[in-house]
């Protein structure tokens, strides 16, 4: 992918074979982007995109708990070549294991910390490396409300967005003088993804977890917005070419 491109915008976008990444790549892709998509998988339906127009959208598999499948400055770079507008989302993330401290497992808990914050630290920097000088660029955190309050049974979700967004702020303080940069990071409120999907069944299964019927409630009222509906918000407000 070395040749000189048209100049048009470029998305890094993880976790994109379900929920709000699915519906942002879905999105992203009829607005003609050029797509990075980054995941453990990946759907049929990207699949034939990848197919059909290989210099536009791109699949690299990728295990964000495998640190050293995460792809490198170098290969950034690459696809990043003549963008016009060069955007990472830090959307994927896990929000288990749910419970009481002192009753989690070692290694789920490792697995989420390195999901939700050390491979989005690790591609942040790769990704800045990669972006030309004279580029645009925007990086979007996807956190959570939970990074601001105390939420029983999800101590290691809230700590990972916690620790997410004082990354993201101290990139954002960096980056102030560099001109059309965008940094920030974003709380999509609840959706209807498999995430909440998760936390039913934690709440079904007895795990400590006090605001558990909160969310059955809120599924069963049919009070969760789609991933689709909220990826088309995140898009109208944060994908705005970053203005001087």
């Amino acid at each position: 992918m070395s040749e000189q491109r048209v100049k048009v915008r470029t998305t890094v976008v993880t976790g994109v074979s379900r929920g709000l990444g699915a519906a942002l790549f879905e999105q992203l892709d009829a607005a003609g982007d050029r797509l990075v998509g980054l995941g453990r998988t990946f759907t049929k339906a990207q699949q034939r995109r990848a197919a059909a127009a290989p210099d536009r959208v791109m699949l690299r598999p990728t295990d964000l708990a495998q640190p050293s499948t995460l792809p490198s400055a170098t290969e950034l770079a690459d696809a990043l070549t003549g963008t016009g507008h060069a955007v990472l989302i830090h959307n994927a993330a896990v929000v288990g294991p749910i419970g009481a401290v002192g009753s989690l497992s070692p290694e789920p808990l490792a697995h989420a910390v390195t999901v939700n914050l050390t491979a989005p630290m690790l591609l942040t920097n790769a990704f800045l490396a990669a972006v030309p000088d004279d580029a645009p660029m925007t990086i979007l955190f996807v956190s959570s409300g939970a990074a601001h309050r105390i939420i029983g049974g999800w101590s290691v979700y809230s700590a990972t967005k916690r620790g997410g967004e004082m990354f993201i702020e101290a990139v954002a303080a960096q980056l102030a003088d560099r001109p059309r940069t965008r940094v920030t990071s974003i709380n999509p409120g609840v959706m209807d993804t498999d995430m909440q999907a998760v936390l039913r069944d934690a709440a079904r299964a007895g795990v400590w977890f006090p605001d558990a019927e909160r969310y059955l409630t809120l599924h069963e009222q049919g009070a969760l917005p789609t991933p689709e509906e909220v990826a088309a918000r995140i898009i109208e407000e944060h994908l705005a070419a970053p203005q001087t």
